[in-house]
């Protein structure tokens, strides 16, 4: 008996395997069948192939896992003519790929719905108001699409996760690519021409945008008029006019990454600036030419007063640009948020300011630039670049600026979050560029979103007087907020994060307990304790509390010198588990953290794993009374 029960459970067991509870199945749409039928009759995991033909309908999915593609892979075999594919608020993980998409002027090719994260890849789109669309809290990867004779090529809005666009040719649109309420979406060798402007940047819309060929746009290149700050790099820019500014925020654009090896967009060895050309043959790049032979104009590329190129690409005076492809499969990886300042003091400008520099009112906000930053590009070259170095006039800390001279300041990066009165606020520097990896405090004010800077210097600042007090890791300036914002009339418990490289700590025989956080106030510098946060292979957290943000400097000393003080050591089975800029909740411009589902949670997605469990269940139960 009790080997007959065990069969007739394995054989249940077996026929659960076998029957396919679950599977995923394809579904093959034949030439004058409904793609919207075969939407309808499909579940997550399916995947739906469409026979080569013209197909008149407009397709809604609401499925999530699923993949629609053509059959043949050519988007020439398989069209959809009416409004291509909508996507509503269920259909998540959704790829589409391998068709023609035509509409009308007012339609769309394909609306992401929200929270959809959805692949986009080989398809063409034309004729449509917005090629591709977006909604809220969309993420999405664009790649390798062809785009054109749209009113808006790809419009990335309120996508706070970011998204990818890559690989693209985007075409005789009104606009390329609106980027507006984006967080920090990837704009990636794109071929960008022949549209009215290239990218427009809207709202607080923010992007790393690299390697893209933006060329022959009638108005501009770049429309920039967002309240954001973006990491523009690596670009072949070939417009009459390049860059238009329509407003300041008090953010400015980063138009240049640490000089990395690897070749460039015009074919350079290093990745740095942007290459700045127009058709009639005067850009910037054109005529500022590399002595050293490093692939980088010898004079930075000011665009106005506060948007400087400090590494333009440009060619030796004997040789011509690598003209970009029109399209590349390869990706550039920003490798920090930083802008990197002239080798060299420099003085004036080539603004229209009167005297070179913008005033400052109280509160450390700039009042305003007069040197194009309002309808059209800042030079009468007209392709948005000025020769000569420049550097912009000091202003009270914070949200208005910096009052180190920017000669000083090897690299820096910028935070953004909204405050709330009563909620935690954190600025995370997602980017490692600096030392500092988050500041966080609570708020006891509403102010809005605000800025942080942190500025990693190449030695002390200027405004302090000397340190006396141990070896010194790093000076940095931090600044929150408007000038007098981050007080204790605004803000309580404030906290700062900051990593040091174990290598110093070993070449300079430094005890990791006589770390400090040396903060400067009042003329003078006071020291404040450092506790040991997490540690990972290659840095050491740690956090402190100053009373203000200003002036730092990071300390340590010999065990001599240290004495025989010593440090309790972190709990380190409860430390935080994210590195490297992502630590704890943030409100700024970091993507948040996603819980991952225990390995029993993710069985119970699996189709028939019920049952299984109930057999084996009865299985033990049956088991025990016959002991």
């Amino acid at each position: 008996m009790k080997n007959r029960f065990i069969a007739l459970l394995l054989a249940i067991f077996i026929f659960i395997t076998a029957s396919g509870i679950g599977a995923a199945a394809e579904i093959i749409v034949h030439n004058g069948e409904s793609i919207q039928s075969a939407v309808n009759n499909a579940t997550h995991g399916d995947t739906i192939i469409v026979e080569p033909g013209t197909y008149y309908e407009n397709v809604t999915l609401s499925t999530y896992d699923m993949v629609i593609m053509s059959q043949s892979g050519n988007p020439e075999d398989t069209i959809i003519q009416g409004n291509g594919f909508y996507l509503t608020g269920d259909a998540q993980e959704i790829t589409i790929k391998g068709f023609t998409l035509k509409g009308t002027d007012t339609s769309y090719g394909i609306n992401l719905g929200q929270f959809s994260n959805c692949i986009i890849e080989k398809n063409k789109i034309l004729n449509y108001g917005t090629g591709i669309d977006t909604n809220l809290y969309s993420t999405f990867t664009i790649d390798n699409n062809e785009i054109s004779n749209c009113e808006s090529g790809v419009s990335v809005g309120e996508c706070y996760y970011g998204a990818t666009v890559k690989n693209n040719r985007i075409s005789n649109c009104e606009i390329g690519v609106v980027v507006g309420d984006s967080g920090n979406s990837q704009i990636e060798n794109n071929t960008i021409t022949e549209n009215d402007q290239g990218i427009a940047l809207l709202y607080e819309g923010r992007a790393d945008i690299a390697g893209n060929t933006i060329s022959f746009n009638k108005k501009c290149g770049l429309y920039d008029k967002a309240d954001a700050s973006s990491k523009i790099y690596n670009n072949y820019f070939n417009n009459t006019v390049n860059v238009i500014f329509d407003g300041y925020y008090g953010y400015p654009n980063i138009w240049n990454t640490t000089r990395t090896t690897g070749k460039n967009i015009i074919g350079g060895p290093y990745i740095a600036g942007n290459y700045w050309a127009k058709p009639d043959g005067t850009g910037f790049s054109q005529t500022h030419y590399d002595v050293d032979g490093d692939g980088i104009a010898e004079e930075t590329a000011t665009l106005s007063e506060n948007e400087i190129d400090y590494a333009a690409l440009a060619t030796s005076n004997s040789s011509t640009p690598e003209q970009p492809p029109a399209s590349t499969n390869s990706t550039v990886t920003p490798s920090d948020n930083v802008t990197e300042p002239p080798s060299e003091e420099v003085v004036g400008n080539n603004s229209s300011s009167s005297d070179g520099n913008s005033d400052s009112n109280s509160d450390g906000n700039s009042d305003g630039n007069s040197d194009g930053t309002s309808g059209d590009s800042s030079d009468s070259g007209s392709d948005g670049t000025s020769g000569g170095s420049s550097h912009s006039s000091g202003s009270s800390g914070g949200g208005g600026g910096s009052p180190e001279p920017q000669t000083n300041v090897q690299v820096k990066e910028l935070s953004q979050a909204q405050v709330l009165n009563g909620k935690s606020v954190m600025f995370d520097f997602p980017n490692n560029a600096t030392c500092v990896v988050y500041v966080s405090f609570d708020a006891k004010k509403t102010a809005g979103k605000i800025t942080a800077i942190a500025e990693q210097l190449k030695g002390k600042s200027t405004l302090v007087s000397e340190l006396n007090s141990g070896e010194v890791y790093k000076y940095f300036n931090l600044w929150v907020g408007n000038s007098g914002f981050a007080t204790s009339k605004n803000i309580e418990n404030p906290e700062l994060c900051f990593k040091i490289e174990k290598s110093w700590l070993q070449d300079k025989k430094i005890n990791q307990n006589s770390i400090m956080l040396n903060s400067y106030s009042d003329k003078k510098w006071s020291q404040l304790p450092a506790t040991l946060l997490k540690e990972d292979g290659q840095y050491l957290y740690f956090t402190a509390h100053p009373s203000e943000f200003s002036f730092f400097a990071i300390t340590g000393a010999t065990p001599e010198e240290a004495g025989n003080e010593t440090q309790t050591e972190p709990d380190t089975e409860n430390l935080s588990t994210n590195t490297g800029g992502n630590i704890g909740n943030n409100t700024g411009n970091a993507t948040t953290g996603v819980e991952q589902p225990s390995e029993q949670e993710e069985n119970k997605g699996i189709p028939g794993f019920e049952m299984i469990y109930g057999v084996i269940g009865l299985t033990g139960v049956y088991l025990l009374r016959r002991r």
